[in-house]
């Protein structure tokens, strides 16, 4: 079923600076596939629409940091008159911006869905080259629908070198516990680690719940699945009339959405205030209509969604963890770690198994070595904190990997445990953090059950 942009209502004055703009190339947008954004751009057409009218009623709610985040329940809230919000439109609409632009925010990230299905991965280098940093993808909305462009596009900005983020747009806030278990279940099955950032894009026309609440609940709901590192995106007019609470959730968890008009030469002032505002916050969402020049054709040609990255808020809180990959080679039997996506995805064009996130690895701490024998059958790898002992199997034959230096690092509070096969010619170790795996190996006949290094 489609929706028209001409059907939708908004049901929420945006307070501050409010523009009119078109949304999308599309005139339809899907009614499971909402694009970040979708909600707060029609209302401002709304507003500009009736803007000799008198603001409707809104309603919003008021939220207090003596909130209790155990709730797991959400509650209508009352009305208030329009009156309490400060609304101020103009006429202009906001042009295409440039990315050459010097006076304009920084671009940090730039957020995706499947409307931007046209992306290739000559589009995510040139956005790298760009100064972008990270690439937040949609993976969800409601309980059924997952982005089927999500894993090709995650896959194009790992391989660019970029930053991932992923997203769920909330459908029913009366049943956020469950979308965000639906969230949670598409981003382990699309093999994300549990270090991703995961945000909650709180904009659907309801103002009619305690959207604090609801955030609470769904932060609750990620962190019992294992998702701990959480944002919340959200309108900064459902900020400054209470709809969402910030002392609560946190000012540097948010990311606004706000769209001054012109560029930051012909409304100066207007840029500068928006900045300064949204500076409080996270992150702020300053255009939907971003063209990245010297790029790409695709990039010339197609708005993007672009923010600055104020606080760092869409990498993981401790940026020197890194997700290790691990694979298996079905012909030799060996196990395979790498920090390099690249290397990983060369595997698995080769006929790997890619087997999920191995473990958490520091950037810091003893180091790990990793040696291989070329005379193995298919080769094999091995693993050390020992550089003594990686020097004595290379004086035997085997060869460096990273031309000698740490592989990995031991730093950490969870066990990383090693077992040795000795029946095996080739991946005759194997390493996991899965202590029932490592149990079972041993009463299979392997030995050497051991903690071979810290890890995340």
């Amino acid at each position: 079923m489609k929706l028209k942009k001409s059907h939708i209502i908004p049901l929420i004055l945006l307070s501050g600076l409010l523009i009119a703009k078109p949304v999308f190339a599309e005139d339809n947008v899907s009614q499971d596939d909402h694009p970040m954004g979708y909600y707060i751009k029609q209302e401002q057409e709304a507003l500009l629409a009736q803007k000799n009218l008198p603001a409707p009623q809104t309603q919003v709610a008021p939220a207090t940091p003596e909130e209790d985040e155990s709730e797991n329940t959400v509650t209508p809230t009352q009305t208030l008159p329009s009156s309490a919000i400060h609304v101020r439109m103009l006429s202009t609409a906001a042009p295409m911006l440039n990315s050459n632009t010097s006076s304009l925010p920084r671009r940090d990230a730039v957020d995706i869905s499947s409307y931007q299905n046209w992306m290739n991965q000559a589009d995510f280098y040139a956005l790298r080259s760009a100064g972008v940093k990270t690439i937040v993808v949609k993976l969800t909305e409601g309980e059924n629908y997952t982005n089927p462009y999500a894993k090709t596009q995650i896959n194009m900005a790992k391989t660019a070198g970029l930053t991932i983020a992923t997203y769920h747009f909330v459908s029913d806030p009366t049943r956020i516990q469950y979308e965000a278990a639906y969230y949670a279940k598409t981003a382990k099955t699309l093999g994300l680690s549990s270090n991703t950032v995961i945000i909650e894009d709180a904009e659907a026309p309801s103002t009619a719940y305690n959207w604090t609440n609801v955030s609470i609940v769904f932060k609750n709901t990620m962190a019992s699945h294992g998702f701990h590192n959480i944002r919340y995106y959200t309108s900064q007019s459902w900020i400054t009339s209470g709809v969402i609470n910030t002392s609560t959730l946190g000012a540097k968890n948010m990311w606004v959405a706000q769209y001054p008009p012109g560029t930051p030469s012909t409304y100066a002032a207007m840029w500068k205030n928006s900045n300064t505002i949204n500076s409080a916050y996270g992150a702020w969402q300053y255009t939907s209509e971003m063209r990245f020049k010297g790029g790409t054709a695709n990039l010339l040609n197609n708005d993007l969604d672009t923010s600055i990255d104020y606080n760092n808020i869409f990498g993981a809180p401790s940026q020197n963890l890194q997700d290790v990959y691990r694979l298996y080679n079905a012909n030799t039997g060996e196990h395979f770690y790498t920090l390099n996506f690249a290397e990983k995805t060369n595997l698995q064009n080769v006929g790997w198994r890619y087997e999920g996130i191995g473990w958490l690895s520091s950037s810091t701490g003893s180091p790990v070595y990793r040696v291989y024998n070329p005379n193995a059958k298919g080769g094999d790898h091995y693993y050390t904190m020992s550089k003594y002992e990686a020097q004595q199997l290379v004086s035997k034959g085997w060869r460096w990997d990273n031309n000698g230096g740490a592989a990995f690092y031991s730093n950490g509070s969870k066990n990383l445990y090693v077992a040795y096969n000795p029946n095996a010619s080739s991946g005759s170790h194997n390493y996991t953090t899965n202590s029932y795996e490592q149990d079972n190996l041993l009463r299979l006949g392997w030995k050497y059950g051991a903690v071979a290094w810290k890890v995340n």
